[in-house]
């Protein structure tokens, strides 16, 4: 009964943490809500919001919990009493961790609709335990650390602050030279494509840096509680200190790769003609369309030169090879102002890029070369039916000798890419080679 009455927040009223742990669920869920608009939902984006999808509500818990620490253990507590330092490690464990568990829970609940939505729509792959792993583990060392300096410093004047560190840090990861942070706190920010999955080593070093900061955190609390005493004992606070500052350097030292391929990658293709589409299992939904862009892209004229279309996400080497398209599916949602919102816009925009301007950013390339390219490519994207595209295209003061390509049928344009296929890849159309 006792454990009962601590977990849920003894001696405060008991329905602060459960309602943490609802507001939690909110957060969750309003971070996740792009992804239930996308086109399709993947196993691994929703796998990656377990962690990913903790940067703002990561931040918020860890400022709420700095609130709770510093109401549960204000400047007039009992708690400033004489007390030895383990029972004070343990007292604050345990409330932390008490609260720690509801925006676990919320945090699962708040993911529930994303998780039914990848059951509905996802065509290959599962939930990776190593992204669940990571994330619960990070949004522990949150609560705890929040948790504790609120107790630390008994005001909640710490809150916001709390909140705010902990957003800046866990953004960090964005620059390559502080990415190692993405192994001590739960967001990385990496964009998640079916391909990787969390490298497992890095998973168990989360797991032993979230505890480490737990200690650190109930350390640091029971010091700053017990600091007027003549029992006050600063050596767990170094030691731990110590245990945490051996794991950060550690990780900059180590610095392994967050993701790997998650292997045997499964892949799908189809043939369109002479042309080869082939696309990472997870993007099934996306292979009809993208047969459908292809084969009214090879009629506009790219027939003599699209040999295949592949995904980033199944591909084997760095740099596509001649008549090869490389293609990175986004489900989105993508804003609908942007050149590229939908699944055949992206196909139709990556695929006439490739075999039009793909060359064009070699040394030696000239402006009007480029703009020919771009003629050329704009051309192609009218007559498969993507004129909004081909008006984003169009340089914007096209070459007057690139105007002849501009009125080209498909049939005068299938022709002269046949005539002129080393020139194309090459982006070496210039005024003399055109009709």
């Amino acid at each position: 009964m006792r454990r009962l009455r601590l977990l849920f927040g003894w001696p405060g009223p008991p329905w602060v943490l459960p309602a943490a742990g609802v507001l939690m669920a909110a957060a969750s869920f309003l971070a996740t809500t792009s992804m239930l608009a996308a086109d399709y939902v993947t196993w691994a984006a929703v796998s990656a919001a377990w962690h990913e999808a903790l940067w703002i509500p990561g931040s918020v818990a860890a400022a709420a919990a700095a609130a709770l620490g510093s109401v549960y253990f204000p400047s007039s507590s009992p708690v400033t009493a004489p007390l030895r330092p383990r029972t004070g490690d343990g007292l604050f464990l345990i409330h932390g961790l008490a609260l720690a568990f509801w925006l676990c829970l919320g945090h699962a609940v708040g993911l529930v609709p994303a998780h039914i939505a990848a059951a509905r729509q996802a065509s290959a792959g599962a939930l990776a335990s190593q992204d669940v792993i990571v994330g619960l583990a990070g949004l522990v060392a949150l609560t705890l650390l929040g948790f504790c300096l609120g107790a630390a410093l008994r005001h909640w004047v710490i809150a916001p602050a709390v909140g705010f560190l902990a957003f800046a840090v866990m953004g960090l990861p964005n620059t390559p030279l502080l990415r190692p942070i993405g192994l001590i706190l739960p967001v990385r920010q990496f964009v998640t494509t079916p391909r990787f999955e969390v490298n497992p080593p890095t998973t168990v070093f989360a797991v032993v840096a979230a505890i480490g900061i737990c200690m650190l955190a109930a350390s640091l609390a029971c010091w700053a509680g017990s600091r007027r005493s003549v029992r006050s004992n600063g050596r767990p606070l170094l030691t731990w200190l110590a245990v945490v500052t051996a794991l950060t350097a550690i990780a900059f030292a180590w610095r392994p790769e967050l993701y790997v391929v998650d292997r045997p990658v499964p892949r799908m293709c189809q043939q369109v003609d002479s042309t080869e589409v082939c696309l990472h299992a997870a993007n099934a939904p996306a292979m009809a369309r993208t047969v459908d862009v292809v084969g009214r892209l090879r009629d506009a004229g790219l027939a003599p030169v699209l040999r295949r279309v592949t995904d980033v996400a199944v591909s084997d080497h760095d740099k596509p090879r001649p008549g090869e398209a490389f293609l990175n599916l986004d489900p989105g949602p993508l804003d609908r102002r942007f050149v590229a919102a939908t699944i055949p816009d992206q196909v139709a925009f990556r695929v006439s890029e490739a075999m039009t301007l793909g060359a064009c950013l070699r040394p030696g390339r000239t402006i009007e070369e480029r703009d020919i390219a771009a003629v050329l490519q704009g051309r192609i994207l009218d007559l498969a039916g993507f004129e909004q595209l081909a008006n984003s295209v169009a340089p914007a003061q096209p070459p007057p000798a690139a105007q002849k390509l501009a009125i080209m049928t498909a049939e005068q344009l299938v022709d002269f890419v046949r005539t002129n296929q080393q020139l194309i890849r090459s982006c070496l159309l210039s005024p003399a080679s055109l009709p």
